[in-house]
């Protein structure tokens, strides 16, 4: 059996039963070997599924249009129900290839919606994740990440040898839509092979091939990793990376009181500054109290570090959050630097605030939503035996909803969801467990589970 069809049978053997997945097709070898070797295994194996198809056209160049015909054709030779996005990018004038992937998974995710799909599955393969590696590892030698890139995943939090476990084998998008990735363990050149073997061709996309991207220029900078390095990847730093999270989630769960989604309180007996698992979950509560979907660096981490191990120093800033030492207790919270202005939400609108919390107007009149001074939040905080002038730091950085009138709206006129920045966008598997456990915290409900185990066969 080809090394792609036992692959896809093997993701296909682990899937819930009676699942729909719709298949990103963009009409490369990659996209089209997982197409093809998925559609042989349901007929081979019979397995109880169900196969769509989605092309993005991202009209970024001439024969675009053309290429997704083409795949549309392929596929309805296959009688594969097949759909066409087209992104419209004419009001992007800076990162465009940042919002062209964001934007490719958000129109995933609607055809999703519309085929009733359960899943999505891409063709990245071992070679894309040797690149990711590569890309990673010559960021942290460069002691920074690429603001201007928007990651499939979240960078790693704290240690640059986190990132070193590369693309997650499944990551789930916008709190609501598993992406998978069965060839993950296989080379391209076994892709192609199969595809060659079988007669099929695909398309060659000339971008894959020009040196303004950075996954092409770390592809032609260095030899081409050897088979065992590629299909092997990295499962010692994957394994770290989950022991991690599930380091970080069992702290979070036993050692941090999250109050409203607004400020943590963790007791200093509990807290050992000089622990690089203390510093990332640190690097995570700023992240998610200050609404930053990156966490602090290394270096950020580190003054942090110096500053709260200094007993004449009370409280100390980074990542847009305070961490205050008080009563054997330290507390984190949202500083008020660069806080949003008032906002307009319209009847039925509804806004992400400062990365921190998703505001819907439910009522029949336009709201202001703004920083400062809420006397109910700060009254429950400061019954939870907080300290009052900390409740009040807390409560002027939170959010409050004004009716027309300047008067403070009624719950029922609004509803008030926290955000979890770092994950909410992207989640990879590998930090599922310590995602779930802040979503507890919180107060929200739990992110969806995976619907696939063990995808990438080893």
């Amino acid at each position: 059996m080809d090394q792609p069809i036992a692959a896809a049978h093997h993701f296909l053997t682990r899937l819930h039963p009676s699942s729909t997945i719709l298949v990103a097709v963009s009409g490369g070898s990659d996209s089209i070997g997982l197409l093809l070797a998925l559609h042989h295994a349901l007929k081979t194996f019979g397995a109880p599924h169900r196969l769509v198809a989605c092309t993005i056209d991202h009209a970024l160049r001439p024969g675009s249009a053309a290429e997704a015909a083409a795949v549309a054709r392929r596929c309805q030779g296959l009688g594969i129900p097949h759909h066409v996005a087209r992104w419209s990018h004419s009001g992007v004038t800076s990162g465009l290839q940042a919002e062209a992937r964001l934007a490719r998974y958000r129109l995933l995710c609607a055809a999703a919606e519309t085929f009733g799909a359960d899943l999505v599955v891409t063709g990245h393969s071992a070679d894309d994740q040797a690149e990711t590696i590569a890309m990673r590892a010559a960021r942290s030698r460069q002691g920074g990440v690429d603001r201007d890139r928007i990651p499939l995943e979240m960078p790693p939090i704290g240690l640059p040898p986190i990132g070193l476990a590369g693309m997650a084998d499944a990551v789930l998008f916008g709190r609501r839509l598993w992406i998978c990735r069965p060839f993950l363990g296989i080379r391209r050149q076994a892709v192609r092979e199969m595809l060659t073997s079988r007669g099929e061709g695909w398309i060659d996309d000339p971008s894959n091939d020009d040196p303004r991207f950075e996954r092409v220029r770390i592809r032609k900078a260095g030899p081409r990793p050897s088979a065992a390095e590629a299909e092997t990847a990295p499962p010692d730093a994957a394994a770290g990376r989950l022991r991690s999270a599930a380091l970080l989630s069992d702290r979070l769960t036993r050692h941090v009181r999250i109050h409203e989604a607004v400020a943590a309180e963790i007791a200093l007996a509990d807290l050992d500054l000089a622990d690089a698992g203390w510093q990332r979950l640190l690097a995570l509560l700023a992240a998610t109290l200050a609404g930053k979907p990156h966490p602090i660096g290394q270096e950020t981490v580190a003054r942090l570090v110096s500053s709260l191990g200094d007993p004449a120093a009370t409280a100390a800033t980074a990542g847009s959050c305070v961490f205050e030492r008080r009563g054997g207790r330290l507390f984190v919270y949202r500083e008020r630097r660069n806080l949003p202005p008032p906002l307009i939400v319209a009847p039925g609108q509804s806004i992400v605030w400062d990365g921190r919390f998703t505001v819907e107007n439910t009522g029949a009149v336009p709201l202001t939503v703004k920083a400062g001074g809420d006397p109910a939040l700060t009254a429950r905080i400061t019954s939870r035996d907080i300290p009052a002038g900390i409740a009040g730091r807390v409560g002027r950085a939170s959010p409050q909803m004004l009716s027309p009138d300047g008067t403070p709206a009624g719950n029922e006129a609004f509803c008030l969801s926290p955000v979890i920045a770092p994950y909410d966008t992207f989640l990879p598997r590998f930090d599922l467990m310590i995602a779930q456990s802040m979503a507890a915290k919180i107060g929200r409900a739990p992110y969806p589970a995976c619907p696939v185990d063990d995808i990438a066969m080893k």
